[in-house]
């Protein structure tokens, strides 16, 4: 399967929920906080069945995502019948990081039954160490949770882990440093993404907008 320009396509991004139990502002603004009735989601068998035919077409790796994707209900069953199916070689998942942490069964984490299913790299949004700025970006005080999520994905010993931090002028640039020795001293993968417009509310000026060249220089 190739595009148009001759690239071969063989990543599947799949979002399994629209839902999201955090409300970031660069991500889910005031008039986009409807959700989709559940009859117009996919089903997991439902899903399945266009993964196995993106496998068909060439896909070999599977990112799994939202919304938030671990507040689906059966999300580790589900991510357990990926790997069955023929030509899938790479299962990754995109998480706010909340959940990770959650205990599943007795010593158990989300993170480890994630693992144990066969996810090998995980993207955990962080734009922020600083708790009362977080639960600003993000509308929620979830700061800890996703603090111990990291710590319990470490552990659940993922091939590949990334921080994924939102760049937001006035809002984060001062953490910067910080969260590149945090990342640093585990030995993750950080990551820099510039504000994308996702709503009717602009996003993009001057008061909160930041380029990448800036957080490099």
């Amino acid at each position: 399967m190739q595009d148009r320009y001759g690239h071969r396509i063989s990543y599947l991004r799949v979002s399994i929920t629209d839902r999201c139990n955090e409300r970031c502002t660069y991500c889910m603004p005031q008039e986009l906080q409807e959700w989709l009735p559940r009859e117009e989601i996919l089903t997991f068998e439902e899903t399945l069945r266009l993964v196995g035919i993106a496998a068909e077409l060439g896909v070999s790796k599977v990112r799994i995502t939202g919304g938030e994707p671990l507040t689906r209900r059966d999300v580790i069953d589900f991510i357990r019948r990926i790997p069955e199916i023929s030509g899938i070689r790479s299962i990754g998942l995109s998480t706010n990081g909340t959940l990770l942490a959650r205990e599943i069964a007795p010593g158990r984490t989300m993170a480890s039954g994630l693992r144990a299913a066969g996810v090998a790299s995980v993207n955990i949004s962080l734009d922020t160490l600083d708790r009362a700025v977080y639960s600003q970006i993000t509308g929620r005080d979830f700061h800890e949770q996703v603090l111990r999520g990291i710590d319990a994905a470490i552990a659940a010993g993922f091939e590949q882990i990334k921080l994924n931090a939102v760049l937001m002028r006035r809002r984060n640039e001062g953490q910067l440093i910080p969260l590149i020795e945090f990342a640093a001293q585990r030995d993750l993968i950080l990551r820099f993404i510039e504000m994308m417009p996702v709503s009717t509310t602009e996003v993009l000026d001057d008061n909160n907008f930041m380029p990448i060249h800036e957080a490099r220089g």
